[in-house]
């Protein structure tokens, strides 16, 4: 395994390099899926509702393999408002230059949970894709998980009744982002859209999948 990660040549594919998950299945590194689908089907959704609000904590221009979401938001929805939250400056200042043709896209420095709790608005798209760092001694991706658990719980109340939630990296091993926001959505009546690089959840949407 250590052999091959240290040769390049072996996640070159078409002359791309690929993400990898964590996950070694049947001897080999599988490659990771594009999020593009499930941001576009997750547009497609949010303008079915006819969504007026998106809040993407965790944000930037990172290139095709890894979405670039806001800019999905921009192109292909509604949304009257599309808040891009993040910590790093640089990320904020990339959003704001690759959206400025966008008067709906509002790029904010600001701690993500921070801003959830604080915001006094409804909001019918949240796309979490935040990293935070694990408590010390904790079990690898523990922080991400609890992390995320706390977005939820700051913007529980804030989600439209019809709403949707997007969770970026979840082809990853539990613990990870995943692990304790679906749970807890499922509680309050979000059901699972589909799973695999990207997790949606939806509620009272008229397509309504059990999950």
């Amino acid at each position: 395994m250590q052999k091959a990660l240290a040769d390049p040549s072996f996640l070159v594919t078409q002359v791309t390099i690929l993400y990898v998950n964590t996950d070694w299945e049947n001897g080999f590194w599988q490659p990771r899926a594009e999020p593009t689908p499930s941001l576009r089907e997750t547009a497609r959704l949010f303008n079915q509702i006819n969504g007026q609000t998106i809040i993407e904590v965790g944000s930037g221009i990172h290139g095709r393999l890894a979405g670039d979401s806001v800019l999905t938001w921009a192109k292909r929805t509604r949304a009257k408002r599309i808040i891009a939250v993040d910590l790093d400056e640089a990320r904020i200042r990339e959003v704001k230059q690759a959206t400025s043709q966008y008067p709906n896209v509002e790029a904010i420095v600001a701690e993500g949970v921070r801003y959830l709790a604080d915001f006094s608005s409804t909001i019918e798209l949240l796309y979490l894709d935040f990293w935070t760092p694990d408590p010390e001694g904790a079990l690898p991706g523990t922080g991400r998980a609890e992390a995320y658990r706390n977005a939820f719980a700051a913007v529980r109340d804030k989600l439209n009744r019809r709403s949707l939630i997007l969770i970026d990296d979840t082809d990853h091993i539990h613990p990870w982002k995943h692990t304790y926001i679906v749970p807890d959505a499922r509680k309050e009546g979000f059901v699972v859209r589909f799973v695999g690089r990207q997790t949606l959840l939806t509620r009272d949407l008229a397509e309504q999948r059990s999950g």
